[in-house]
């Protein structure tokens, strides 16, 4: 016979297997909360697509549940069909939402027996991510690279287009003449050849 210990706050009795599954659970609760409390209540919404007809989902079915659930909530990944799938926590709630609406549409089979549809659902959008970023580099291939970037050409005819001539710079006018006839300079140069000629003679 099992011993039976008594709860502290309300003395019933208890064993001890249940005081640790209890413990368990607890700990299994607070890992869900700490990751996100919104996810964690949605969380508790997708267990219930577990419960047979007519009957309640045991704790000890719970806890199960949530502990393979947590490891792929806190890593952000799932392990499907053999890899590794990147898994949001943005992610799963639409998942989740998802399978929730589809129960409300009655397009779901149930009770639920494993993960599967959920990791389906969660592959399937890192699946449709994949194809789009490369839909995208192969698009820039076919067509070159996107508008340029501040420090780089617009395109590649930018790359191989022939440098701009350069442009003439005018120099600057002469000066003009003063008026009354020759300028300055000029009747200084004729003073100075005139003066040289009065001391030849």
């Amino acid at each position: 016979m099992a011993e039976k210990l008594a709860c502290p706050v309300c003395s019933a009795e208890l064993t001890f297997e249940q005081i640790l599954g209890r413990l368990e659970a607890d700990k299994a609760f607070d890992r869900l909360v700490a990751i996100s409390v919104p996810l964690a209540s949605l969380v508790l919404q997708y267990l219930t697509l577990f419960t047979p007809p007519s009957q309640r989902l045991t704790n000890t079915k719970k806890l199960k549940l949530i502990t393979q659930l947590l490891p792929g909530l806190e890593a952000r990944s799932i392990h499907y069909k053999g890899r590794d799938w990147e898994a949001p926590l943005a992610n799963w709630a639409a998942a989740i939402e998802q399978m929730l609406t589809a129960r409300a549409m009655e397009r779901l089979t149930l009770p639920l027996s494993g993960h599967s549809y959920l990791f389906a659902i969660l592959s399937g959008m890192t699946n449709k991510k994949e194809a789009d970023a490369e839909a995208q580099r192969e698009h820039e291939l076919r067509t070159g690279p996107r508008a340029a970037t501040v420090n780089g050409p617009a395109s590649v005819a930018d790359l191989v287009q022939p440098p701009a001539a350069p442009v003439a710079v005018p120099r600057p006018a002469a000066p003009a003449p003063a008026r009354g006839g020759l300028s300055p300079t000029v009747r200084a140069m004729r003073a100075q050849i005139a003066q040289a000629k009065g001391q030849k003679s």
